[in-house]
């Protein structure tokens, strides 16, 4: 069986819920890999972004290396499969320099993410505006008030 591209089974999602392009997205952790991979993939349909809890994915790095090897869970609750895709969600550096929409990052302080893909980032990226959420670690992050308080502001100020 052939699979298209994440990013054409977003838009198509979307589009059949009549919701029209250029759109606003809003990723947080696996979501963020997948808004980046439309981001870069679909230029043209993105307004802007806003990652949570994620980065950059970097093509050919190894996280992606990871991903792309990485076992299922014994309990059978996540299939290997699906973990190892992760992997394709992977961007280039060059994908990453070309995006030309607002972007925005939301990262817990305590968030392993940040280091691993957050920081990558903004050695590329240190035009996106990165902001620490303050005592939050990954899975927490969203129910803190600095994050939500922060994502309005975000998606306030590229709904402009």
């Amino acid at each position: 069986m052939k699979y298209r591209r994440v990013g054409c089974d977003l838009n198509a999602l979307l589009e059949a819920s009549g919701e029209r392009a250029p759109y606003v997205l809003v990723g947080y952790s696996l979501g963020g890999m997948i808004a980046m991979k439309v981001v870069t993939g679909h230029p043209d349909r993105v307004h802007s972004l806003t990652l949570g809890g994620m980065g950059w994915l970097k093509e050919g790095s190894r996280l992606q290396e990871f991903w792309e090897n990485v076992r299922g869970r014994d309990a059978g609750k996540t299939p290997s499969a699906c973990l190892r895709s992760l992997g394709k969600l992977a961007v280039t550096e060059k994908e990453l320099k070309a995006v030309r929409v607002p972007v925005s990052v939301l990262i817990g302080d305590r968030d392993p993410v940040r280091r691993m893909y957050v920081a990558p980032l903004q050695q590329v990226r240190g035009d996106w505006p990165v902001t620490a959420i303050q005592g939050a670690g990954h899975i927490n992050c969203v129910f803190n008030r600095q994050f939500q308080d922060e994502l309005v502001k975000a998606l306030d100020k590229h709904s402009r």
